[in-house]
């Protein structure tokens, strides 16, 4: 059974107005995924692909606009407000800004008090001995629980927001580009600290970044995402060699190659990413794709599982 799955999930924004009816902006339209125990699911795209928007109405801090989403088993779309509650212990998030995503006015013992107490975990001392086994977990000192965020460095304040999503032992963790505010050797560190969770605590990690190389370091499985759409998803290893979606060859072209005497081949796409309340015909990526044929235009591909597991979207595959 898989820990995370999502089905036919969508999110749309506005689709009406005043004087005439506007068609809204599908963010996210007809999503499916499927996260095991113990792994992690890399999310990849452009900027303003969806992502985020994606990852924040699995957990419901957007409401669905349609779909379902099953977290170990049990439903976490179509429940109320209680019973929501009790699925947030299970289901955490990893901001991108460290800076942003801590309280200024409260210590980080405060801050890691919080959930704790929102879901009356223990009394005050069990709770103060969970804050200083945190700070440990994470590689900082129990004795800076009195201090506050701006007393931190930029990767320590990512290390007390990792702190805070492991304190009520979730099964999942989205982390929004939780390393790209750092600097590459805090990047390193705080990617490590993740594998080291995982490995100690079989978390989940759904994993959104746009540095590919973060990617094929952290991710067992990667899902590549175009205009609120799963274009292609297969095993890291396998996309990385032999990626079969023109989208997903054109981003990888784009990594950067340590090599000054290797030709890169770069696939430059024309255009920009269209719009998401007013998408192209047939398939989204046709405007733009190399190989793109007639039928491309009219036709919207399904996402097709191939014989090695691989899912892809595209009409010529």
């Amino acid at each position: 059974m898989s820990l995370l799955r999502v089905r036919g999930l969508k999110k749309y924004f506005g689709g009406s107005g005043w004087p005439r009816r506007k068609a809204p902006l599908k963010a996210v339209d007809g999503v499916d995924l499927d996260l095991a125990a113990g792994h992690t699911l890399a999310l990849v795209g452009e900027s303003g692909c969806g992502k985020s928007t994606l990852a924040r109405a699995i957990l419901r801090l957007h409401e669905p606009t349609g779909g379902e989403v099953w977290l170990d088993g049990t439903p976490v779309t179509g429940i109320g407000r209680a019973a929501l509650r009790a699925r947030r212990r299970e289901m955490q998030i990893i901001f991108q800004d460290p800076y942003a995503s801590l309280n200024p006015r409260r210590s980080v013992g405060q801050t890691l008090d919080e959930p704790l107490s929102v879901h009356r975990w223990g009394n005050r001392a069990t709770r103060q001995a969970r804050v200083n086994e945190l700070l440990e977990v994470v590689g900082l000192r129990p004795a800076m629980a009195n201090r506050y965020p701006h007393e931190f460095s930029g990767g320590q304040r990512q290390r007390i927001g990792i702190a805070r999503a492991l304190a009520l032992s979730p099964k999942l963790i989205v982390a929004d580009e939780a390393v790209s505010a750092l600097d590459v050797s805090v990047q390193a560190q705080i990617l490590n600290l993740l594998n080291d969770i995982r490995e100690r605590f079989g978390v989940g990690y759904l994993f959104i970044s746009h540095d590919l190389a973060v990617v094929r370091h952290l991710a067992d499985r990667v899902a590549v995402m175009y205009l609120g759409r799963i274009v292609e998803e297969a095993d890291t290893a396998d996309l990385f060699r032999q990626p079969r979606h023109p989208y997903t060859e054109a981003l990888l072209s784009a990594v950067p190659v340590p090599d000054p005497t290797r030709h890169a081949g770069r696939i430059v796409l024309p255009g920009d990413l269209p719009s998401p309340s007013a998408p192209p015909s047939g398939c989204p990526f046709h405007p733009r794709c190399p190989k793109a044929v007639a039928r491309c235009s009219t036709e919207v591909p399904a996402l097709r599982t191939m014989d090695d597991g691989a899912r892809v979207a595209c009409h010529l595959v």
